[in-house]
């Protein structure tokens, strides 16, 4: 070949070379002008029994549902951009959104959600009513007689946001939501004065408004984001009126409420290497709605309010700063003022038995210290302080109180490069926390408690985290945490005594080759606390009761995932995933005071999930897709059921039975075609 023919193909080559890459620029130029959309239209079927899983999105059991999907976006040459996005169609857990803007000038959007919120286990109920205003327990009735009723509620979320650039530094956002809650709710109430348990179902419906408005300014060294939020609660009904064999009772629901806030956010630059932050707010809520029982007449005490008069008046300032004095040294300084003013009027609500509404005040000052310096080898040491000072009065000392509650915690962590494909880190932290004396509750015999989040507490944490690139093939990540609180000799006796928390991750992700990748993942957890609970005799003068706890939660997950590309056309895929909660309550009564109880049996709750997938490719822009899932979950909880293992029924008031399904297996197939455009 002659030299002519060598500089010939060197030419070609890098011609070709050239030619592809600007191609492929051009390709992604090409999308994000002209973005690509799609249609996904299909069925599924879905077989078994699914309370569980099912929470959340309306399935309960077998039923068949329409698969819809879109995700639209259009551009013209004047850069305005239409988008739609649209997921669930067909379900009961519905979303969609849409939106219009000028690209740099303005834009406008609606957004619409539903989301449904089913009780996972099946009720039989004689009750006349539920869900009504008035609802009538009937006389004894056999359990298992009764009919099916099913609870639950729907929200259905409808949102307007409006933003427009007034100039290159100036920004203007409008948003407002309006939520509709409807539905109802498992309830019950004791009848008259110590009577029998009555099973209601409370009436759900209230509409919730929040308006967000706001003007972001953006400079080179101050940006500001300055605003008014503010939230409107009304509810359709606020008292039920429940009448059984034993009379008439009424019971109140939530009261309607608002609350306004205005703040003001923002950030400075002071230096290349320094920059101060702040935030500031002050929220207005009030709750000044009739009282429902001040109504009815000869049912309220001549001394009592008509109306709670609610009013909390919140304020918030923070201020921060970070900071590189120097070439290896980063620092981070932080201060947070939030106050709670409650203004509510100490009202006596039930005279007969000293039920008091008391205004409830907190003042918190916290500030944080932090610094991190880069160390030779690769080495950099984080040190920092945290401290925290509460101040608390005009409690309703319902349980023991204090009016001063402080807590430090000290903080160092040392993170190390140990190859370009090893990193890790080890921290640890100590706090304690304490306070002034207690305050007396009302009541003397709610004296004992050592309420947990007041109570002096010691706490010290671990974390130990590994990142590992093993190859270029496969990468792992470690992390470890350990906590240990300790409660101490604390001056009253019922309450935590200790407390320990761990957790273990470990996730793995694996490329196969070009086409294939595998992940992953397992994680244990175990949480433990220790409690005492002492019950005394008359004028606390003996111990007749006294019980120590040591609960225990343990988790464990474990799961793999595997996707890939069998050939031009065909993409598989496959998710396993199986998940355990335990929980233990180890009560042991000291003997020496009074007979042992029977201690309560363990819980577990297991629940498994398969999901395979196949997509074909019919065409450069349509594919169809098929989707089998598999879910299993199967538990031993006790709390519907009696001690001999019998569902749970108010026997004497009306038959009402609880029934939950211990075993719960389901499975779903669904067919789409998509189209991209």
């Amino acid at each position: 070949m002659t030299t002519l023919s060598y500089q010939a193909c060197f030419f070609i080559a890098v011609t070709s070379t050239l030619a592809f890459n600007s191609q492929a620029e051009n390709d992604a130029l090409t999308d994000l002008i002209n973005p690509e959309s799609s249609v996904s239209l299909g069925v599924s079927t879905t077989d078994g029994d699914r309370e569980q899983w099912g929470i959340y999105d309306g399935v309960r059991d077998s039923e068949n549902t329409l698969l819809f999907n879109a995700d639209i976006v259009k551009r013209d040459d004047s850069g305005r951009w239409l988008k739609l996005n649209a997921r669930d169609l067909g379900f009961d857990s519905r979303s969609l959104e849409l939106s219009f803007e000028r690209q740099g000038a303005w834009g406008v959007g609606l957004d619409y959600q539903q989301v449904p919120h089913s009780v996972p286990y099946s009720i039989e109920s004689a009750t006349v009513g539920l869900g009504n205003q008035t609802q009538t327990t009937p006389l004894s009735i056999t359990p298992g007689t009764a009919a099916n009723v099913e609870l639950g509620t729907e929200r259905e979320r409808i949102g307007i946001n409006f933003f427009k650039y007034l100039n290159p530094l100036l920004n203007l956002q409008v948003s407002f939501k309006n939520d509709n809650k409807s539905g109802e709710r498992h309830w019950g109430y004791r009848a008259g004065s110590g009577g029998q348990v009555h099973f209601l179902a409370e009436p759900i419906g209230s509409n919730t408004r929040q308006m967000d408005a706001k003007l972001d300014y953006l400079g080179s060294q101050l940006q500001l984001t300055g605003g008014y939020y503010g939230s409107l609660y009304d509810t359709d009904s606020s008292l039920v009126t429940a009448i059984s064999a034993s009379g008439t009772d009424y019971l109140s629901s939530n009261l309607d409420n608002q609350a306004h806030q205005f703040y003001l956010n923002g950030g400075y630059n002071l230096t290349p290497t320094t920059r101060a932050t702040f935030r500031a707010s002050y929220t207005h809520a009030t709750m000044d709605e009739r009282l429902p029982t001040a109504n009815i007449l000869g049912l309220a005490d001549a001394s009592a309010p008509s109306s709670i008069d609610g009013e909390v008046n919140t304020s918030l300032l923070f201020l921060g700063l970070t900071a590189r004095p120097i070439k290896n040294l980063s620092l981070v300084a932080k201060m947070r003022y939030h106050e709670v003013d409650d203004e509510t009027p100490a009202l006596l609500i039930v005279p007969s038995r000293s039920i008091h509404i008391k205004p409830n005040d907190y003042k918190t000052i916290s500030a944080k210290l932090e610094g991190s310096y880069r160390l030779p080898d690769g080495y950099t040491l984080i040190a920092g302080l945290d401290q925290r000072n509460q101040e608390r009065k005009g409690e309703a000392h319902i349980v023991p109180s204090r009016t001063d509650l402080d807590e430090t915690t000290y903080s160092v962590k040392l993170r190390k490069s140990l190859s370009n494909s090893l990193n890790g880190s080890i921290g640890f932290s100590t706090s304690r926390r304490d306070g002034s004396n207690y305050e007396p509750a009302e009541n003397p015999e709610e004296n004992v408690l050592n309420p947990i989040n007041i109570a002096d507490r010691d706490r010290d944490k671990w974390q130990l985290s590994l990142d590992w690139v093993v190859s270029d093939k496969l990468g792992l990540q470690f992390n470890y945490e350990y906590s240990n609180d300790d409660y101490g000799p604390n001056a009253n006796p019922n309450g935590l005594t200790e407390g320990s928390a761990r957790l273990l991750a470990l996730d793995a992700d694996y490329l196969i080759n070009d086409d294939w990748r595998l992940a992953a993942w397992l994680s244990l957890d175990k949480t433990k606390a220790s409690e005492r609970v002492t019950d005394y005799g008359a004028n606390f003068a003996t111990i007749e009761f006294e019980r120590r706890s040591h609960l225990i939660d343990k988790g464990s997950s474990v799961g793999a995932q595997i996707d890939g590309q069998v050939n031009r056309k065909l993409k598989l895929g496959a998710k396993a995933e199986w998940t355990r909660s335990q929980s233990e309550f180890n009560d042991n009564n000291d003997p020496g005071i009074s007979a042992p109880d029977t201690p309560l049996p363990n819980i577990k709750s297991t629940a498994s999930k398969l999901v395979l997938f196949a997509e074909y490719a019919v065409d450069k822009k349509a594919d169809v897709r098929v989707d089998f899932i598999y879910q299993d979950w199967r538990t031993n909880d006790w709390i519907w059921e009696f001690s001999d293992g019998t569902d749970f029924s108010y026997t004497t008031t009306g038959g009402t039975r609880v029934i939950a399904d211990p075993n719960q297996t389901a499975t779903f197939l669904g067919v789409s075609y998509s189209y991209k455009f």
